[in-house]
């Protein structure tokens, strides 16, 4: 997660693996330190640049999902807090079926 000041923004950046024989199917994002959270997609066409805001992310069996500087990534709006090098963010990941995994994320350059 970059650093950021209090009602700043940032984003968070992660790789979603899925090992099981099961489609995982991202619904959405928690982080107790936004006010506001979405995921988006970055692109680039013909020098214009843009985000895409993303509903749920879909990681086929065995395969993976990179979180990734202009390009799929998660944003934290409005944060509650600044954000300084060394923090440690907690972010929950709402996947399919009720399931919650829980990410401890380091604040970065």
């Amino acid at each position: 997660m970059r650093a950021a000041e209090q009602g700043a923004v940032s984003a968070v950046y992660f790789m979603l693996r899925n090992p099981s024989p099961d489609t995982l199917v991202l619904h959405g994002v928690e982080i107790d330190v936004a006010g506001g959270v979405s995921i988006h997609r970055s692109s680039d066409t013909n020098g214009m640049a843009a985000m895409v805001m993303q509903d749920s992310v879909v990681v086929m069996p065995g395969d993976s999902v990179a979180f990734q500087e202009r390009g799929l990534h998660v944003m934290a709006t409005n944060l509650h807090t600044a954000l300084r090098v060394g923090d440690t963010v907690v972010v929950r990941l709402r996947l399919q079926k009720d399931r919650v995994d829980t990410l401890r994320v380091a604040v970065r350059e």
